[in-house]
Parts: structure tokens; sequence; C-alpha cells
């Protein structure tokens, strides 16, 4: 009578421990993989310290989840939203599934992801388009900024082409420009800037 318990119980521990870990398929993304398991970016990169996020995703490879307290999973689960300090709730989406070759710093206060020239990039958020430009000025090349209100900015740059117009209104998700290599650039790749009432903060805190 113990033996069905004690397999129960075995397949219940089995479920634990292996709800710790994630073996990466084909296509995965380490933002995707986060953003699956209700977890942030940042929380996955801690958990796992050997991980480059310059190098892309090997197939099969196993990676440690970290602890989702109660708060972290109505955060993710309430359509991605999260609260600011500046008490902003928003809703974003990454604007293109690149490789993460630049994570913010305070020497580089954005995310850089590399992906291949011509590729479609999308708005992290709705807003209206207050910026469409080529700025040779500060080495941004094309470069697109949408304003979605209550203070929050996001800037896209070095892009090889601008699709959308100043004044014009962009839905969350919807493709705005295409990932290049112009201005101060090495390579091609979209660099993504936050900005909340003047001040920059890690976009990754939106996701």
């Amino acid at each position: 009578m113990w033996r069905p318990l004690l397999l129960t119980l075995g397949l219940a521990a089995l479920s634990l421990s292996t709800a710790a870990t994630v073996t990466v398929k084909p296509g995965d993304t380490l933002y995707g993989i986060a953003r699956r398991q209700g977890v942030s970016l940042e929380a996955l990169l801690a958990k796992n310290k050997s991980l480059n996020p310059q190098l892309a995703l090997k197939v099969g490879q196993v990676l440690q989840l970290p602890a989702r307290s109660g708060t972290a999973r109505v955060a993710t689960t309430m359509n991605g939203g999260v609260v600011r300090p500046a008490g902003i709730r928003v809703s974003a989406v990454l604007p293109v599934q690149g490789r993460l070759t630049s994570p913010y710093s305070p020497a580089h206060l954005g995310l850089d992801l590399a992906a291949p020239t011509g590729t479609p990039f999308v708005a992290a958020r709705a807003g209206r388009v207050t910026e469409s430009r080529f700025d040779a000025r500060t080495g941004w090349g094309w470069t697109i900024v949408l304003d979605h209100g209550a203070g929050m900015t996001t800037r896209y740059s070095h892009n090889s082409a601008n699709l959308v117009q100043v004044g014009q209104t962009v839905e969350t998700g919807q493709v705005i420009g295409r990932v290049g290599s112009t201005g101060n650039s090495t390579g091609p790749h979209l660099d993504f800037r936050v900005m909340v009432n003047g001040n920059v903060i890690n976009p990754m805190g939106l996701y």
C-alpha cells in the first residue's frame, strides 16, 4: 500500500528538481526563456554566472532558473506589467530577438542587440514618434525616439532604415525600423535605451 504513495512522492520530487532548470531548444534566446519562465533576464544571468550573454545559446545547454517570488509572478503574468519607481506601469516587448552584445552598465546606458542588417525591429511599447532622423552629430546614425507618455521615452539607434515618421502613433510590437550599422557603430545591431522623466533606466527593468 505504500508503493503508490512513494511513487507519487518520487514523481513530485522529480518535478520539483527539474523545475529548477531548463534545457535550451532550437530557436531559444535568453530573453525568450526568461519570459516563458516568468523571471527577469537579469535574474537568469545572475543565476548562471558562467553564462556569457554575448554568445549564442547552445541547443541542449542546461540553465539554472532563479527562484520566483509571488510578487515576481504577479508582475510577469499581468500582461508583463512592471511597476517602475516613478509609478509608471508598463507592458513592453523586446524590440528585436537579437544577441545581447552589450548589457546595460554605467559605461553603456542601454542594450546592444546584434542582428543581421535589415532585421525588422518593433516598438517596445505604444507611443508617438518624436524623432525619426539621421543623427550624425552624436553618432547614433538613423534613430527613432518614441514618447510613451508619463515621462517615458525609448530610443532605437544605428538603424539601416526608419519606417515611421514624426507625429505617427505606433502600437506595442509594431515594426518601426530595420537593424543596421549607421553612425558610430562597429557592426549591425540595435542600440535600445529607455528614459523616465529624463533619467536613463535599465531597459531590462521593463520585462
